[in-house]
Parts: structure tokens; C-alpha cells; sequence
């Protein structure tokens, strides 16, 4: 049942970038309209399809990527709304449904085979690790997303008040992630830091979005910024997927 809900999500998504697209092509702000509705309804349906998985395992779906990944995405939606209303700017929307559909996609090909809970996960900093750790990552894609469309010949649009703010909100999320993580590690492996692959791709991209928001903060704007946080993401991409098929470690199951 869960699956059939993500794949309707997934849809839903679908149906927003494509909406958004015609809307952009043919001039017609009332398929805009459509492409919210329908990121509106991919959240909705993300939101049933992650309760209805939390009943079949009778705990948080949080365990491995599989999971950890439909939580980043159910981010994406709430942060782009949240935006849209503040800014009024449509454009976001576009964003929004590019960074969810490929993640959807992403999300189709790795292993949902639910499994008990390793030793080392049954704690009650999983919720908080994970949810801050995947909020960042949702904040980042999102702004990544957005940072590729101001690229485009006409820029006007998204604000760019809109990337830095995304960039500030996925800098806060991840800095509670590596710090709860950290006291996660102490409890679970008598260690605060290990330099495990995770550990230390997590505190690269830290150290790579601090370096992004002090440029921004110097005076570095327009497409100068927007590549930084595109680049600035890849680094996200592989903390979160390339490290557990290239490098492994303790880490490897999320």
C-alpha cells in the first residue's frame, strides 16, 4: 500500500514540472496554478504514504536511505510553500517539483526492503539525527534547484534573498545533525568523532556551505553564487549516496 502512495507522489511531481513547464512555454499562468496544487497533493500524498509506513514497521521510517530519503523529500514541499508565500514568487514552484522528481527517481532505485533496526540505531537520538540531517539535505536541494533556474537567460524571478535563506536554514539543520550525531557516535561507539567516510564528507560540505555564506556574505551574488551552492550540493550528493557505494564505513546502512 505504502509503495503504491510514493508512486502517486512521485506522479503528482511529475505532474507539477510538467505543468509548470507548459505554463512556462505557452505563457499560461493558470497551469502555474496546477503545479502547486499538484506539489500540494505529491506532499499530501508523501505524508500518508510515510504513516502508513510507520504503522507496517511499528517505528519511524528512518532506518536506512530508503527511508531517510522519502523524509528529505517530504521537506522539499513544506520549505517550498513556505517561500512562495513569502516571497509570492511562482518560481519557486518550478524548483521545488525539479529537486522532488529527481529524488523520487532516486528514491525507485535503491533497496526498500524493510529490516529490523541495527543495535547501533536503536536510540533515542535516531529521530532528531536523522530529521535534522535530511531537513538540511531538503534545504540544500532546494536551493540547488533554485540556483539552476536563476541560471537560465532570463534571471529574473527567484530572489536571491531565497537561495541565501535556504543556505542559512540548511547550515543551521546540518550543524544540529553533526552535533547530535556526534553525541549519537559517543553513546553508540564510545567515540565522539571517528573519522568514519560519513563523519568526514558531513564536516566537508559543513565546511563548504561556511565557506558559500561567507562569500555571499563578501559580496559574491548573481551566477557566481548560484554555481557555488550547485557545486556546494554535489558535495551533498556524495556525502549522502557516494559515500555508501564507494567508501562504506559505519554509516553504510543510511
Amino acid at each position: 500500500m505504502a509503495a503504491l502512495i510514493f508512486n502517486a507522489a512521485f506522479g503528482f511531481s511529475l505532474a507539477a514540472l510538467a505543468a509548470w513547464s507548459a505554463g512556462y512555454v505557452f505563457k499560461k499562468q493558470r497551469l502555474a496554478a496546477i503545479a502547486a496544487w499538484s506539489l500540494g497533493l505529491a506532499w499530501l500524498a508523501l505524508s500518508a504514504g510515510l504513516a502508513a509506513l510507520w504503522l507496517k514497521l511499528g517505528r519511524p521510517p528512518l532506518s536506512n536511505q530508503y527511508e531517510s530519503l522519502l523524509v528529505l523529500l517530504w521537506f522539499i514541499f513544506p520549505l517550498a510553500f513556505y517561500f512562495y508565500r513569502a516571497t509570492g514568487k511562482t518560481e519557486i514552484v518550478p524548483a521545488a517539483a525539479l529537486a522532488a522528481s529527481a529524488l523520487f527517481g532516486a528514491a525507485a532505485l535503491l533497496d526498500s526492503t524493510a529490516r529490523p533496526l541495527m543495535p547501533a540505531l536503536r536510540s533515542d537520538w535516531l529521530i532528531i539525527h536523522v530529521l535534522s540531517s535530511m531537513a538540511a539535505y531538503a534545504a540544500f536541494a532546494l536551493a540547488a534547484a533554485a540556483a539552476a533556474w536563476t541560471l537560465r537567460k532570463d534571471r529574473a524571478g527567484i530572489p536571491e534573498d531565497f537561495l541565501l535563506r535556504l543556505t542559512k536554514a540548511g547550515f543551521a539543520f546540518l550543524t544540529l545533525g553533526i552535533i547530535t550525531g556526534s553525541v549519537w557516535a559517543d553513546t553508540a561507539w564510545g567515540a565522539w568523532w571517528s573519522w568514519d567516510p560519513k563523519e568526514t564528507w558531513s564536516l566537508i560540505t559543513w565546511l563548504a556551505y561556511a565557506v558559500a555564506l561567507h562569500l555571499r556574505k563578501n559580496g559574491v551574488r548573481g551566477a557566481t553564487f548560484s554555481i557555488i551552492l550547485i557545486v556546494c550540493f554535489a558535495l551533498v550528493l556524495f556525502t549522502y549516496f557516494g559515500v555508501n557505494f564507494l567508501l562504506g564505513g559505519m554509516h553504510s546502512y543510511a
